[in-house]
This record gives C-alpha cells, structure tokens and sequence, in this order.
C-alpha cells in the first residue's frame, strides 16, 4: 500500500530561513504522517543528524529521503561528506539527485555519489527538471544507464516538473515501475510564471487546488501496479511563512484524498 512522506523542503535552511527540523517532524506526526524526509541544508544547519535521527525515531516516525545531491560543474566532495553522514545516522532509502550536466559528464560523479552513499545504506533518486540538462523521464533514465548505475538508482517522478515539462501522458504510460523510485506529490495553476525555476520554489498549491490532472497520474500509476512512497513537497511562498501544524496538516489531508487508504 502505497505511504505518504512528509517533506521538509518548504522550510529548508535552503532558503536562508531558520529551519526547526524537530519542529517539523512534530508537525508531521501530528498531522498523520509515518515517514519524514529532510533536507540536507536544514541537516547541516540543525549540526547533529544523529541527535536528529533520535528525534525523528521519538516522533514515531521514519527517514525515507534526504534532499539533494546536484551533479553538476561544483565540486562533489563536500556535498558527498555531508550526505554520508546524514544517510548513515537517519538511514533513508533514497537521496534525491539532480543532475545539470550531460549524461556523459555526469556518469563518473554519479558513479561516485552512488558508491559512496549505497555503502551508507542509499540508493539515488535521479529526480528531472524542465529546466535542467536531465528535463525529461528519458533524460534522466539514461543518466542512471549511462553511469550503470542498474538497481542503484531509480527515477524520481515529481508532478510539478512532469507537467512542466516536454513528457506526455505516452511517456508515463510506457514508464517500466521497477525504474521509478517514487512520486512526489504537488499541484500548481498552470501556466506556471516565469522563470521556472523560481516558481517551482514558491508558486505550489496542495494537491487538488491547482490545475494537474492528479487523478490521471494516480490512476496511471496504480495501472502499473505502483504502491510506493508518496513525498509530498509542496513548495510554497505563502505556506512557508505560516503555521506549520496547519501546512503540515494540509499536506496530508490534500495528499490522502489521491490515495485513499495511505498513511
């Protein structure tokens, strides 16, 4: 059966913000959820992930994914220092990658990222966005194969980038499920502003309030079988500065009516 995770994205140090991870695992416990996925800049800001991994465990919840691991022109080495730890204290099962550089250029840093973290205990979640060099689901398949990366890796389906993007409904129907790693779930009134990049960070709505046909994307889904994880990353400017026991509650109520029957 397919679960729910709650994601800590919205409120990331990433955004030069404060960012209480503890805080946002209660929240998430209380509105429902059993899994949490943290980001690494909130990790690196909170300073003790295995004090962090107590807290979570306390919560009554799981680690399932930390974000994110970029493949690109910067060096590697400090990004892969600071997931080991994460991953080998909280034990996802997933760090989400993006990768913005060509598969060729990519397939030795995926090669190492995936070495590194799969010794910690995780598997890499190539994750495309429309505006990346991986902008596509072929995209970012071929960086897993280019780096033969087999089961090491998995692509991570998000429906704000899907939408956005240039995949059809042709291109998921003929997605094989072993290659997805999971879904996260979002919503957004389309046509999304310009840049994109921006308004992937703050114009997100709940699931339902925009304008996705999430319907067709779980009933697609669940055609092929899939009963993963469900990372529900609403990314947005007004939910951000808000309460969080009210978002983190949104989250999972919006999220639900999709999948009935997931926790």
């Amino acid at each position: 059966m397919a679960e729910l995770c709650f994601n800590t994205m919205n409120h990331s140090a990433w955004f030069g913000i404060r960012s209480d991870l503890e805080a946002q695992a209660r929240a998430a416990a209380a509105a429902g959820f059993r899994w949490f996925g943290p980001d690494v800049f909130s990790i690196e800001q909170h300073g003790d992930p295995e004090r962090l991994a107590a807290h979570i465990e306390a919560a009554g919840l799981r680690c399932f994914e930390v974000a994110a691991l970029t493949i690109d022109a910067s060096p590697l080495d400090a990004q892969l220092d600071a997931l080991e730890r994460a991953v080998r204290a909280l034990r996802p099962s997933w760090v989400l990658t993006n990768v913005d550089v060509p598969p060729d250029v990519a397939a030795e840093p995926l090669r190492r990222a995936a070495d590194r973290l799969g010794e910690a205990g995780a598997r890499l979640a190539i994750e495309f966005l429309p505006f990346t060099a991986a902008r596509s689901i072929g995209d970012a398949l071929e960086a897993i194969d280019r780096a033969g990366l087999g089961d090491r890796a998995g692509m991570l389906l998000d429906t704000w980038h899907f939408f956005n993007g240039p995949d059809d409904w042709r291109d998921l129907e003929e997605l094989p499920l072993e290659r997805i790693a999971y879904l996260q779930l979002d919503d957004h009134v389309m046509p999304a502003a310009e840049p994109l990049h921006e308004s992937t960070v703050h114009d997100r709505v709940m699931p339902g309030e925009g304008s996705f046909d999430l319907p067709r994307v779980a009933a697609t889904l669940r055609d092929k079988g899939f009963d993963g994880m469900i990372s529900v990353e609403i990314l947005s400017r007004s939910w951000r500065e808000g309460d969080l026991d009210a978002f983190a509650r949104a989250c999972h109520e919006s999220s639900a009516r999709f999948w009935p029957g997931a926790s």
